[in-house]
């Protein structure tokens, strides 16, 4: 995993201030990213926090075992502060869903705080 370096006062902002991306039941290598950054997801991922408010670019591709990935999907999405986006794994379509993303389960998550993703 590669490690990112961020000035520790920036963090604190982004702590305070920054919005969730919370994906659920999204599958282990599943190359997944936001703007300039890209990962392989592991099997703890949960999404991503401390996201800036502002436009941002997700983007997302399913793999399979071989390791080869399906087609990138992408969405441009405008973060506001403290803003919680919740998206499930679409297991049929290979895709970021939000139907079945209740009030209730995107309340559970806030209550969770920075501890959730």
């Amino acid at each position: 995993a590669q490690a990112t370096t961020m000035d520790p006062e920036l963090a604190c902002r982004l702590f305070e201030e920054g919005a969730f991306l919370v994906l659920l039941d999204v599958p282990e290598g599943t190359e997944f990213g936001i703007d300039y950054n890209c990962w392989n997801v592991g099997p703890k991922f949960k999404g991503v926090k401390m996201i800036p408010p502002g436009f941002h670019f997700v983007f997302y591709s399913a793999t399979n075992k071989q390791g080869q990935s399906a087609p990138r999907t992408s969405f441009f999405h405008f973060f506001c502060r403290r803003e919680v986006v919740v998206r499930r794994w679409d297991v049929a379509t290979e895709d970021l869903t939000s139907e079945g993303i209740t009030e209730e389960i995107i309340e559970r998550i806030k209550s969770c705080g920075y501890n959730y993703v």
